[in-house]
């Protein structure tokens, strides 16, 4: 609750700052619960974007869906056949609140 409890009052105060520390910790988890507050406290739907290696974008949507199902997310990977679909089927305005 430490790390959430910091971005809310960075947003608070209108600055921002990035989780950063060993892995294992709960970067993830605590993202999601802060993307959760934007959105049940502050009405803050988004859109909003995560962006990180393609390596971790799977675990970032599958958590996603788990810790937040009420949010429209959508996987976005950097290679141009997945990158053209997502863009032509999913990316529109209105139809998702997270990218990742």
């Amino acid at each position: 609750m430490v790390g959430v409890n910091w971005l809310i009052s960075l947003f608070e105060l209108g600055i921002n700052g990035i989780l950063a520390d060993q892995m294992g910790l709960g970067k993830t988890i605590q993202t999601i619960a802060f993307l959760a507050f934007l959105r049940e406290k502050k009405k803050m739907h988004g859109p909003h974007l995560i962006v990180g290696p393609n390596t971790t974008v799977g675990n970032w949507y599958k958590e996603i869906k788990k810790w937040f199902p009420s949010a429209r997310v959508v996987k976005l990977y950097a290679r141009k056949e997945y990158r053209e679909e997502t863009f032509a089927n999913e990316l529109i305005k209105g139809k998702f609140d997270i990218c990742v």
